[in-house]
C-alpha cells in the first residue's frame, strides 16, 4: 500500500503489513545491538537450549553474559532459511522441532499486535531485549520508522551504488557509509518534494 498524502490514525499503519514485515525482517537480520549483555545477580542455572547440555550450565553471582542476538536471529533451528531476507516468514507459523524446549514461532492475533516480538516468537527475536528489562522505546521505535519508510518509499525508489560491506562494535554499521542512487517516482505519489535532479547519488550515511 503507498500511503496517502497524510495521516490520519494508527489504523494507517495497520495497513502496512508488507511494510511493517519488512522492517520486522531487517531487524532479525541486522539486530541493533547484535550483543544484549547482562549481569547475573545470584547464582543461577541457564538452560541448556535445543541441543545444548540437558543438566544447564551453572554461573554465579556477578557472572557477565553475552547473549549474541546476530547468532540467534540467524539461527537455522530456529529460523528456515536464516540468511535470507524474507519479510513473509512473519506471517506464518515456524513449528518448533522440539516443542518442549521452544514453543516456535505464531503471529500474535490480536488487532494492536502489529509488529512480531518476543513474545510470538519464544525469545527467538529479541531486537528489542525482552522480558523486564526491555528497551520501553521499541513500540515507538517501530511505528515511527514504519511512517518514515512509507511516506519516503511512496515518493522515492532507492538502489544501492556500491556493496557497503559491514563492521560491527556496539551496533552493526556499514563500513564504507551507504551510497544510493535515489529516482522519484513518476506519478502522483512522487509529486511535490522531490530531488533537484530526477536521478542522483547521495550518501545517506
Amino acid at each position: 500500500m503507498l500511503l496517502a498524502a497524510s495521516w490520519e490514525n494508527l489504523d494507517d499503519i495497520g495497513r502496512l503489513p508488507k511494510t511493517r514485515a519488512a522492517l520486522a525482517e531487517s531487524l532479525r537480520l541486522y539486530p541493533q545491538p547484535p550483543i544484549l549483555i547482562r549481569r547475573a545477580l545470584a547464582p543461577d542455572v541457564l538452560p541448556g537450549g535445543l541441543y545444548g547440555d540437558a543438566a544447564g550450565y551453572p554461573i554465579g553471582k556477578g557472572a557477565d553474559l553475552f547473549i549474541s542476538t546476530w547468532n540467534l536471529h540467524r539461527s537455522p533451528h530456529l529460523w528456515d532459511d536464516p540468511e535470507d531476507f524474507k519479510p513473509e516468514r512473519w506471517s506464518a507459523k515456524r513449528a518448533s522441532p522440539i516443542p518442549e524446549k521452544w514453543a516456535g514461532y505464531a503471529p500474535l492475533q490480536a488487532a494492536s499486535a502489529l509488529y512480531p516480538n518476543e513474545v510470538a516468537s519464544d525469545f527467538a527475536f529479541i531486537p528489542f531485549g525482552g522480558g523486564a528489562r526491555k528497551c520501553v522505546g521499541d513500540q515507538f521505535a517501530m511505528l515511527e520508522a514504519t511512517v518514515a519508510l512509507a511516506m519516503t518509499l511512496r515518493r522515492y525508489s532507492f538502489s544501492l551504488a556500491a556493496d557497503p560491506g559491514l563492521a560491527s562494535g556496539a551496533t552493526i554499521h556499514t563500513a564504507h557509509g551507504l551510497r544510493c542512487s535515489v529516482q522519484r517516482r513518476e506519478g502522483p505519489a512522487g509529486a511535490g518534494q522531490g530531488l533537484r535532479d530526477e536521478k542522483e547519488t547521495v550518501a545517506l550515511l
